[in-house]
Parts: structure tokens; C-alpha cells; sequence
């Protein structure tokens, strides 16, 4: 069967596109009507599409396990696997996160409050819902999305976001949904955090039969241990909200503490896993442990400065099964327990927003220490903000190259990602037929494993730069910008900072140990991380270079310096 997307039905901004449905055996049904028309389409189409050898959907509207659909976009050799990306979903504005539901459609919202129901089949995307009091800057807005686990025979939606800027909050509201739309809004959790910046978050209905929600500190890092407070927490609830009588604290819905900024959650081999924004180092992927306390913001990443060992010797934390510095931005989570892609079998796979990468960490047999990490499409998709696995071990990423982010660093953002807005990508390993046919492609894109991570920008940006403005732009640029301009009521600038220009010591104290928020300026909704884990010949580098290039002072910095700062302090 041949099927044929009609462009009609496609908004003006996406009229040139086209997707096309074939099978290998040309065995098409119906007159020679269709047959002509897809030789003249085949002619005419701007961009490739890619053929399988298996039927584009079955009588009951799922998938076959070799189907490939979508339009072609590149192909990655992993030991004995071929994948093959395909795009299954375009025109997106700004989404924050997608799950999968039982008849094959992937729920996607955008942060604007818009909630879709999507055919990865067919590209089509209908409207679920508009949420009428969400509140929408930046990334505050429409969080995060779960169907009940007996979703649809309990035709139950869950969607976690922020309302009230006077008194900003968030809160989780469950949806009927009756095939074509959804309704009966009732809310289940209220009042949970939701600032200016940290809300997180991500939901999920667990394998006990409970929602899970990962919450931000709402840039109260005060708060993320205080188990009176739902700041930077991971919470347990039972469907209707109530509060589960096997949770660790009476009473609450905390399962652990001591986050910062949630972004991912999973479960898998026994376990429930979640991801974090650290930051300005330490990214993290949890273990989640009942009734654990993760540090944040005592604890960064492991238990490795001098502080933070004092810290954890005194207070029963849990380390992080794997910490990335410079940070990447690690953003969803999903656990990979298929043979489809027999190479990636128990590993958690990471999105990652900062350097546009999706991690592959591999995992021990008892799923609780990473072995091995690999990186894959660096800088191909644009950022990558979350990722799905569907029953047959198909791939779904998500990607957020239309967010805020475009604006406060336009150095690095790359139009060409948002040519038809942010998309969803399809990985699926090839069969036979599809190898054979990816030979006939013109312009095809043969992707590798990436083995050098690029923090910078570009490997172009990067071969340009001196040592110190490596540094600096790893761990400070993201922030603060290249420029050293900061972001308008959010990060103050370093060009002209009286702190960078002023008392030597008093800079090297702001960099090792940072702003915490009960000192942040009333002008600025910012508080700074402190570099102690850095080397003191990185710090000094790092403080070279802001005091030359933003203030008028041209004094040097040595490790010597550095250290004694540390000592002390």
C-alpha cells in the first residue's frame, strides 16, 4: 500500500514538505491511479524518502517491527547495527517532553500550554487541549505530561504546570480524555513549587502503579533539603493524588531530596533512574534510593571537594551513578532493556540540550554504576530535550531548538535546525531491504559515534580559541554569554562588574564558592554556582580571562593565588 500525506491539510509554513509510505514488493492495492501518481511524486519530491520492505501500518493501525516511515534524515553504524533517523514529527514550538501511548501516538506538549496527540505513522497532529491558566515565560509554562498506566481502558491524562505570576506556582491537573479531545479538568496536586527558573519537571506512572513527578528547586536551593517544602524533590503520589502509605515520611509525598533541577525520569532493571541540570558543573544521573538525600546544594555531583566530603561524612548522602563536568544540559531519560538495538541493551539513554547529544550510558548487570558512555548525533539534530522507547525498541527523540535558548545565545544556535520548527526523530535498525536501499540515496548523511564532546559551540568555534577562553565559555559562557553580557533580569553582566574589577581576593572567592541565593541581588533572580572542583590553574585561567576582557584591570592570577584563597577560607 501506498500512501501519500495530503499536503493540503499541511499549514503554508510546511506546504513543501512531503512523507511517503511504500513497500519494496511494489505489490501496491487499488488501480494504476496510484501508481502513476507516486512516480510523479517521486520525481517532484524535494526530499528524499526512504522505503521499507513491510507494510506502513497494520489492519489494526500499528506498526510492523521493520516498518520505517517518516522522511529520511541520516543514518549512524553502531558494532554490527545500522540505524537509520528518520523525521516523524515536525512543526513543533518549543516542546518540552512526549510519551507514548498504547495504540502507538506520542503525546507532546509545548511549553506555551498546547498539548498534542501525534501519528508518528502519518505526521498528523491534533490539538488536545489548550490549558487557559497556564503561566508562559521562558521555561515556565507546560512542564511535563503522564497517561495512567491502564491508559486508555482508564482514560486518565495527568499535566504538570506553572500558573500565577504573582505568586508563581505549579500544579498537577488530571484530564478525561474521550478519543477526540479532553476534558473534566480536575486538580490532584496544588501549590508545588514553580519559580522563575528550576521548575523542572517530568512526570511518570511508575511500574507500582504510582505517579511520579520530578520537580525543580524553583531557584530556592535553600529548599531542596527541607522535607517540609516540595522544592527539588522527587515525589510518590497514587493516582487520584493522595499521598501513598509506603512513602518514607508520613504524611508527604517526598520520596527523595536534595535536587536541583529534574528533568528526566525512568525506571528499568529494577530500578527508577532521573536526570538533573546542575549548575554550572555537575550534571547528574540518580539512582533513586527510598527516603535518599542527594545533597543539593551542599553536595554537587560526587562527594569530591574538601567541603563536600567534610558534608557527606556527617549526612547520609547519596552520590550520583554518573556527574558531567562541564555540564551538558542532561535533560530526558529513558531506559534501554530491548534487544532491537542488541548494542544498547541495558543502558540509560540521555538527551542532552547543551551539546545537542543523545548518551548512551551503559550499565553494570545490576543496573547501579555506569561501565561505559557513549555520544551520538553531537550538533546534527539541534538540542535534544527528551526521548522515548515504544515497545518493538524504536527510538523517539524530541527536539527543543525553538525554546528561549535561541535568544539569550544566538552565538551558538544554529538556524538550520528550525527551518520547519522543532521535530521528533525516529531511530529504528535497519533490515536487509533498507540496507540495500540507503545505497540509492543521494546526499546521504553517515553518522558515527562521536568521541569528542563539544562544549563550545562547534568544532570550528573551538579550534579558534586560546586555553583560558575555552575555560571560561565550559564553564561560565552558558550563563554569563560569551560576550560576558549576562541575561537581562536573570544573570548579571561580568563587562563592567565591580566585582570583576575589583578586590583580587574577593574574585577569587566569588569564583570558588559562588553566590548562594540568600545573597543574590533583588535586580538579578540568579544565584551562582561555585568552581571548587576545578584545578587551581583552571580557576586561574578562567580569572585571567574575565578580568582582561571585561574589566580595565590587567593584573595576573596564579594557581598560587588560587590556593591560597582555599586554605584560607
Amino acid at each position: 500500500m501506498s500512501r501519500v500525506r495530503n499536503l493540503a491539510n499541511r499549514s503554508p509554513r510546511h506546504s513543501g514538505r512531503n512523507r511517503l509510505h511504500t513497500r519494496c514488493d511494489n505489490s501496491y492495492a487499488g488501480s494504476q491511479g496510484p501508481r502513476r501518481w507516486l512516480l510523479v511524486l517521486l520525481l517532484i519530491a524535494p526530499l528524499l524518502i526512504l522505503a521499507s520492505c513491510s507494510t506502513a501500518e497494520n489492519g489494526d493501525g500499528s506498526v510492523e517491527k521493520n516498518t520505517l516511515i517518516g522522511t529520511y534524515v541520516a543514518d549512524v553504524q553502531l558494532e554490527e547495527t545500522r540505524l537509520v533517523a528518520t523525521e516523524v514529527i515536525d512543526g513543533l514550538e518549543a516542546p518540552r517532553d512526549i510519551t507514548l501511548d498504547p495504540e502507538g501516538w506520542i503525546w507532546v506538549n509545548e511549553v506555551s500550554g498546547s498539548l498534542y496527540r501525534a501519528d508518528p505513522r502519518t505526521g498528523e497532529k491534533i490539538k488536545m487541549l489548550e490549558i487557559p491558566d497556564v503561566y508562559f515565560e521562558r521555561a515556565r509554562g507546560l512542564l511535563s505530561t503522564a497517561l495512567h498506566p491502564e491508559f486508555p481502558d482508564e482514560p486518565y491524562v495527568y499535566i504538570h504546570y506553572t500558573f500565577e505570576p504573582s505568586e508563581l506556582g505549579s500544579r498537577i491537573v488530571r484530564y478525561t480524555f474521550t478519543g477526540d479531545t479532553l476534558v473534566e479538568p480536575e486538580i490532584i496536586l496544588d501549590r508545588l513549587p514553580g519559580g522563575s527558573g528550576h521548575s523542572g519537571s517530568k512526570m511518570m506512572a511508575g511500574p507500582d502503579g504510582k505517579l511520579w513527578l520530578a520537580t525543580g528547586d524553583a531557584s530556592r536551593e535553600e529548599l531542596a533539603q527541607d522535607l517540609d517544602v516540595y522544592h527539588g524533590k522527587i515525589l510518590r503520589m497514587n493516582l487520584d493524588g493522595s499521598v501513598p502509605e509506603d512513602n518514607p515520611y508520613e504524611g508527604s509525598h517526598i520520596w527523595t531530596s536534595g535536587h536541583r533541577n529534574m528533568q528526566g525520569i525512568t525506571y528499568g532493571n529494577g530500578h527508577i533512574y532521573a536526570s538533573e541540570h546542575g549548575p554550572a558543573n555537575d550534571d547528574e544521573v540518580n539512582l533513586l534510593v527510598k527516603g535518599g538525600n542527594y545533597g543539593y546544594p551542599d553536595v554537587m555531583g560526587y562527594c569530591d571537594s574538601e567541603l563536600e566530603k567534610q558534608y557527606c561524612e556527617e549526612h547520609d548522602i547519596v552520590e550520583p551513578i554518573i556527574a558531567f563536568n562541564p555540564v551538558v544540559a542532561a535533560s530526558g531519560l529513558a531506559y534501554y532493556g530491548h534487544d532491537a538495538i542488541p548494542e544498547w541493551t541495558n543502558s540509560l539513554l540521555l538527551a542532552s540540550l547543551r551539546i545537542q547529544t543523545l548518551r548512551v550510558l551503559h550499565l553494570d548487570g545490576a543496573g547501579e554504576r555506569v561501565e561505559d558512555v557513549q555520544i551520538f548525533f553531537q550538533q546534527q539534530f539541534g538540542r535534544i530535550r527528551d526521548v522515548i522507547v515504544d515497545p518493538e525498541g524504536r527510538v523517539y527523540l524530541m527536539t527543543s531548538s525553538t525554546d528561549w535558548y535561541r535568544e539569550s545565545r544566538a552565538d551558538i544556535h544554529d538556524p538550520s535546525h528550525v527551518v520547519n520548527g522543532d521535530r521528533i526523530i525516529l531511530l529504528q535498525a535497519a533490515d536487509e531491504a533498507v540496507l540495500a536501499s540507503l545505497s540509492d540515496i543521494e546526499n546521504r548523511r553517515t553518522l558515527v559515534e562521536d568521541r569528542v564532546p563539544l562544549y563550545l559551540g562547534s568544532s570550528e568555534i573551538a579550534d579558534n580559541l586560546g586555553a583560558s577562553e575555552r575555560l571560561y565559555l565550559a564553564h561560565c559562557g552558558s550563563c554569563h554569554l560569551q560576550d560576558g553580557s549576562g541575561m537581562e533580569g536573570t544573570v548579571p553582566p561580568l563587562v563592567g562588574s565591580e566585582s570583576v574589577g575589583g578586590d583580587r581576593v574577593s574574585l577569587i572567592s566569588l569564583l570558588l564558592y559562588g553566590v548562594p541565593a540568600e545573597q543574590k541581588s533583588g535586580e538579578y533572580d540568579w544565584n551562582m554556582p561555585g568552581f571548587q572542583n576545578l584545578e587551581n590553574d583552571e580557576l586561574a585561567a578562567i580569572l585571567n580571562y574575565i578580568r582582561g576582557n571585561f574589566s580595565d584591570e590587567a593584573d595576573h592570577f596564579s594557581a598560587e593565588d588560587v590556593q591560597e584563597v582555599r586554605e584560607s577560607s
